[in-house]
């Protein structure tokens, strides 16, 4: 099936594909292990207690990620492209074998066919280059880059009566600090630089299909190795064609 995801596409949906199945899932694997441990690395002045200690981490968790924290943002869009990129998969394979199934029957169709595919070729290239555009506007209108050595937290002291009592906000204040701010910090950059990535390869693919003259089929990555490897059983067959040739004039 692998084989299959980067065949049934040109060689920028491939790189897409690579992209988002190992450096986006490396980075989804690493968001996830930090978010398991975050409640352990984030740590406090004053040792206040459990229930303070977890006002002031829900509150530097919604002050650096107000809408989606990165790894929920990172969940979306890999599970997203890949659902899309599944569905595709089996629909092109089972057009494709269709299409070569009827290659004799009924050659006149064939044409019809591939224009068929390449129309939801490029439909399903326009929603993944649509669909990264809003999640990177969301994760940039939700996502804090550079996180904060110091995290100041002041702790919500519940009031019994409707008197206001001043209190020194400066003694209540506690110094928060999370352990891997730096290297959360790090991965937004390269969860935004990814984004960027598979967005300028989407256009740039998206370009392709459009400007160059060649017929869809022609420009599938699958259809490139074999007319790759068909070249280069000819020149060997050519070399060892003239080897022959030279051997028997030898001989005589």
């Amino acid at each position: 099936m692998f084989k299959l995801a980067l065949t049934s596409q040109t060689i920028f949906g491939a790189l897409q594909f690579l992209v988002v199945l190992f450096v986006l899932g490396g980075v989804l694997g690493a968001l996830q292990f930090y978010h398991a441990n975050d409640r352990l690395t984030f740590s406090c002045s004053l040792k206040p207690d459990d229930f303070t200690k977890q006002l002031c981490y829900d509150k530097y968790i919604s002050t650096m990620s107000p809408w989606l924290i990165p790894r929920n943002v990172v969940a979306i869009i890999f599970g997203v492209l890949c659902v899309c990129w599944i569905c595709f998969l089996f629909y092109s394979a089972v057009t494709i074998r269709q299409i070569k199934r009827d290659q004799e029957a009924r050659p006149d169709q064939r044409q019809t066919q591939w224009r068929k595919l390449s129309c939801m070729y490029n439909i399903h290239v326009v929603f993944r280059l649509v669909f990264l555009g809003v999640m990177i506007g969301v994760f940039c209108s939700s996502q804090t880059f550079n996180l904060p050595s110091v995290f100041e937290c002041i702790p919500h002291t519940p009031q019994t009566n409707k008197t206001v009592i001043l209190v020194n906000q400066t003694e209540s204040k506690m110094q928060c600090n999370d352990l891997h701010y730096k290297e959360k910090s790090y991965l937004n950059i390269v969860i935004l630089v990814i984004e960027a990535l598979v967005v300028m390869l989407g256009i740039t693919e998206l370009l392709q299909l459009k400007l160059t003259r060649k017929p869809f089929q022609e420009m599938l990555l699958g259809n490139v190795l074999e007319v790759t490897n068909n070249h280069d059983m000819e020149n060997l067959l050519a070399r060892e064609k003239n080897s022959s040739g030279e051997t028997k004039n030898g001989c005589y």
